[in-house]
């Protein structure tokens, strides 16, 4: 693959990238998995892309001709938008998941561990 070709497909996995991620509810309680995969799915694309264009870099070089600095420049605008999304889609995660966790701990303290019957009475024996 010539460099100008990843740099393009970059360019193109990117913008979708960002695109998704504008379309994401922060708080993630909307949205269902498949924009998540979704996003993941094009992440590990641009990774992919990345590898080409290092590969490319190989083969041709580092002079970057004007039409790729124009690319590299768009795409560092969308990397400034791109990173502050996904710290905050990687934070609501983190959130999601302490609560998930102490609703498990809630459910796991709820749950007798020994129970006492007399004559039709229940007595609680946690301590």
């Amino acid at each position: 693959m010539r460099r100008i070709d990843a740099l393009n497909q970059l360019h193109v996995v990117t913008n979708q990238i960002a695109k998704s991620l504008g379309e994401i509810n922060p708080s993630m309680n909307d949205d269902g998995t498949e924009k998540l995969e979704g996003i993941n799915y094009m992440i590990k694309r641009r990774d992919e892309t990345i590898k080409l264009l290092d590969e490319a870099m190989e083969k041709e070089g580092k002079d970057w001709t004007e039409d790729e600095r124009t690319l590299l420049q768009q795409l560092s605008v969308l990397e400034e938008k791109i990173q502050p999304k996904l710290s905050e889609l990687y934070s609501a995660f983190s959130d999601q998941m302490r609560r998930l966790q102490q609703g498990k701990a809630a459910a796991n303290n709820y749950k007798p561990q020994k129970t006492a019957y007399s004559d039709g009475a229940f007595f609680d024996q946690r301590k």
